[in-house]
């Protein structure tokens, strides 16, 4: 797109070239907005990378996608984007911020058998990876969080299918309808995703420094370490909501509702607000009520050449609340190790 919007153009035009009419503190807030918003839009991928990068191999396989992969290819994207935008504005006299707009009025003011074809293929590109990335970022991590919050009743498929009614239900294409309601949209979301990724940051890294009790993610026992009170973690929940206060009133600026300047200023920093509060909301709240498995701060305990219990040769049976090995041995085991605290106990035998 960015080539046959570019030639027809005969170039990118004077406002891709243009310096920018900001000055001051005012071109500073407007640089300080913009990258915020930047990070905001990279909050989807780094609540939801886990769901999808679970799949790796080996541990490191996510590191260059991440560091490398990820930054460079948003960078491409909003690069071609500004240039195919500023090119709409030789081509009609004014700029075209969404690019199925511009192929829209390109195939409409031009019905050849060309511009039907070009805007085709392109067309067929963007479906394919609108489905692609919807996949990724949306069906795959809310069925995976849908399953797990009523396991006995949905599965992740059924997740996938409440998603995707959830999607038309909330009219998504309203977002789309000019680049001011696009952007307001981008900066409010953020402060939902920031407190989600702060108490998954705090409780991987400092109340369980990187230890898994793997065999109990896959249990709904009631003596498994992530049950917690009825399935729900307490502290999480109070920690989302502790990390949402702070941007609230941004958040209600941000949709219309008057607020003094500082609150809208404040507002560009509600990702790293938010995460801060919330990962530390639930590093209080953990230290006031441990749950059932955390681990020293002294001590990092990432787990290393895992072996599934079938690979070793035992034979998990669950009995009510009681998991056990089928080797008749009759041992008592504790879950997690020296330094690990774990109250949960299975018996072998």
């Amino acid at each position: 797109m960015l080539a046959w919007t570019v030639t027809k153009a005969g170039g990118i035009g004077d406002v891709a070239k243009q310096p920018g009419t900001a000055t001051g503190s005012t071109r500073t807030w407007v640089l300080v907005r913009f990258f915020m918003l930047g990070a905001a839009n990279c909050a989807t991928f780094a609540s939801n990378a886990a769901d999808f990068q679970r799949y790796a191999t080996k541990p490191n396989d996510v590191i260059l996608g991440n560091l490398l992969g990820f930054p460079l290819s948003n960078l491409i994207v909003s690069i071609v984007g500004n240039l195919v935008g500023a090119s709409s504005q030789l081509v009609f006299g004014e700029v075209i911020w969404n690019p199925l707009n511009y192929l829209d009025k390109l195939q409409t003011t031009e019905y050849t058998s060309a511009n039907r074809a070009g805007c085709f293929f392109i067309a067929a590109c963007f479906a394919y990876s609108a489905i692609f990335s919807s996949i990724f970022e949306n069906s795959l991590p809310a069925g995976n969080d849908i399953a797990a919050l009523f396991p006995k009743y949905l599965s992740v498929r059924k997740g996938f299918f409440i998603c995707a009614i959830i999607s038309f239900a909330i009219n998504p294409w309203y977002l789309l309808g000019s680049a001011s309601i696009f952007i307001s949209f981008m900066a409010s979301y953020q402060i939902f995703l920031s407190a989600i990724t702060g108490v998954l940051l705090c409780h991987y890294y400092i109340v369980t420094r990187g230890y898994l009790e793997i065999d109990d993610l896959y249990t709904s026992r009631k003596t498994g370490v992530y049950y917690y009170i009825g399935g729900w973690n307490w502290r999480a929940y109070v920690a989302y909501v502790v990390g949402i206060i702070p941007n609230f009133y941004g958040f209600l600026n941000n949709m219309g509702v008057s607020a003094p300047a500082r609150v809208t200023k404040a507002y560009y920093f509600a990702y790293p607000i938010g995460l801060f509060v919330s990962f530390f909301t639930y590093w209080a709240c953990c230290a006031w009520k441990p749950p059932a498995l955390t681990v020293p701060l002294s001590e990092w305990r990432e787990p290393k050449d895992y072996v599934r219990p079938s690979e070793r040769g035992e034979v998990l049976e669950a009995e009510g609340d009681v998991e056990s090995f089928g080797d008749g041995s009759g041992e008592v085991k504790e879950v997690g190790g020296d330094g690990v605290n774990v109250t949960a106990v299975r018996t072998m035998g």
